[in-house]
């Protein structure tokens, strides 16, 4: 009866021994597998956390390069201004004179020939009328509106300086068609200053050297171009006047004279 106990707890504590070694066993199959599941979210976080840094600095360039290219679209559209700027300011049109027709018919003493009779009233730089108005009567119908016209290098256009930042010119004399040139109605006095450049001062050293040396400059480049002059030369643009009509005398910012009708 003894050895049937002594039997009996042997196999118990075999058992016993044997379930804690199934448990040690399992437990420690538990812990490695979480062991593995911890290195597995480390690598994977380690992973993702290398993903984030790369795509953090990526998107740290991304934005250093769109920063860099809104600096070159601001630079970019800076310059576009400036050109349309530019290339407005070499288009710009002053009224220098508005010639109105005031009357137009065959002459008293050749009725196959036309005589015309017009106001020639010059305009400040702001387009307004000034100075005395003058009527002048020519024989026939097609008005040649003589000028003296200085244009400057394109640079000073541009830049919009104040002493080259338009063409000038200065009224010379008008004839017609039936007219030589010498015969026609003086208008500005040579050598002075155009109207619309007079202001209320005295006129400016720069011009009276240029108007007082006109032809001086028109022979010799070198001399015109230290004073920023790009072309210099008399004009005498035309138009056939018709009764009833108004005219303008426009001079561009980098061009010279022209005659438009109102």
């Amino acid at each position: 009866m003894q050895n049937v106990s002594t039997l009996v707890r042997t196999i118990l504590l075999a058992s016993i021994v044997a379930l804690i070694g199934w448990w040690t066993v399992m437990l420690r199959n538990q812990f490695l597998e979480h062991e593995r599941a911890v290195e597995q979210r480390d690598e994977e976080i380690a992973n993702l956390t290398g993903d984030i840094e790369k795509k953090a600095e990526l998107l740290a360039k991304q934005t250093e390069a769109i920063v860099e290219l809104e600096s070159d679209l601001a630079a970019s559209q800076l310059r576009v201004e400036e050109l349309e700027l530019s290339l407005w300011l070499l288009k710009v049109d002053h009224r220098l004179a508005r010639i109105t027709v005031l009357d137009q018919g065959p002459s008293p003493d050749a009725p196959e020939r036309f005589t015309t009779r017009v106001r020639f009233q010059e305009m400040d730089e702001a387009g307004e009328l000034a100075g005395p108005a003058r009527e002048i009567t020519i024989d026939g119908k097609v008005l040649y509106v003589e000028g003296l016209v200085i244009k400057f290098s394109d640079e000073y256009v541009e830049g919009g300086d104040a002493l080259r930042g338009s063409s000038v010119a200065l009224f010379k004399r008008v004839f017609s068609e039936n007219q030589a040139p010498n015969e026609g109605v003086q208008l500005d006095q040579p050598r002075t200053h155009p109207l619309p450049h007079r202001g209320d001062q005295l006129p400016d050293p720069f011009y009276d050297d240029l108007w007082g040396r006109f032809w001086d400059y028109a022979n010799d480049p070198e001399l015109a171009a230290s004073k920023g002059v790009r072309a210099i030369h008399g004009e005498a643009p035309s138009i056939e006047l018709r009764e009833g009509k108004t005219y303008r005398i426009e001079l561009r910012s980098s061009g010279g004279l022209s005659i438009k009708v109102e």
